[in-house]
């Protein structure tokens, strides 16, 4: 055996021993013929892997499905079916007691007991603080009183709480108009009665 044979020989045993097979073994270790088996399978349209480094077939695990919930947080698993409760809107029903009391005041206004009916319509504002007809009885009676700053005041928060209802907000701007021409501002007037047409 030659030096060129031997430094072969010596840089073989080397990558064998490297790779975890003895020099002997690697001509001993028998090949397993996989052509028929592997032709058998693409014949069918299956192509089962092989790991190249160790020659085991691997089996394809399915991935298991992952579920989004309504939060957008992730779930994983078979999905589950979650009730929803259907939203119930609730319709704003008056007030009886501030039906009475608006009822009240009205009669007084009538009567020229105006103190009386301001009274009435301020407890109708504690009860229902959200009912855009007592700012407006309010507010006409402190315009009927003279009171016009007081009076445009409580006429704006009800338009404020009027939003979307146009018809309420047309009467609460007609109402606005009256206060300035009563208050001696008829620009201010005319401003107002054109915001009410817009409703």
């Amino acid at each position: 055996m030659n030096f060129t044979t031997q430094i072969k020989w010596i840089a073989l045993s080397a990558l064998v021993t490297l790779a975890g097979c003895s020099t002997q073994g690697i001509y001993n270790t028998p090949i397993e013929d996989r052509s028929t088996t592997r032709s058998q399978q693409e014949s069918n349209g299956i192509a089962t892997p092989v790991d190249i480094t160790t020659g085991v077939t691997v089996t394809p695990v399915a991935p298991t499905p992952v579920f989004r919930t309504q939060r957008g947080d992730t779930a994983v698993g078979p999905s589950t079916s979650v009730p929803v409760a259907p939203k119930v809107v609730l319709q704003s029903q008056p007030n009886s007691a501030v039906v009475a009391l608006l009822e009240t005041a009205r009669q007084q206004t009538n009567s020229g007991e105006l103190r009386s009916a301001q009274t009435s319509l301020q407890r109708a504002q504690r009860i229902s603080p959200k009912d855009p007809e007592v700012y407006y009885s309010l507010a006409d009676t402190h315009r009927r009183l003279g009171e016009f700053l007081q009076a445009e005041q409580v006429a704006l928060k009800g338009v404020a709480i009027a939003q979307g209802q146009n018809s309420k907000l047309r009467r609460l701007w007609q109402l606005i108009a009256s206060i300035r021409t009563d208050a001696g501002d008829l620009e201010g007037a005319d401003k107002a009665s054109g915001v009410a047409r817009r409703y």
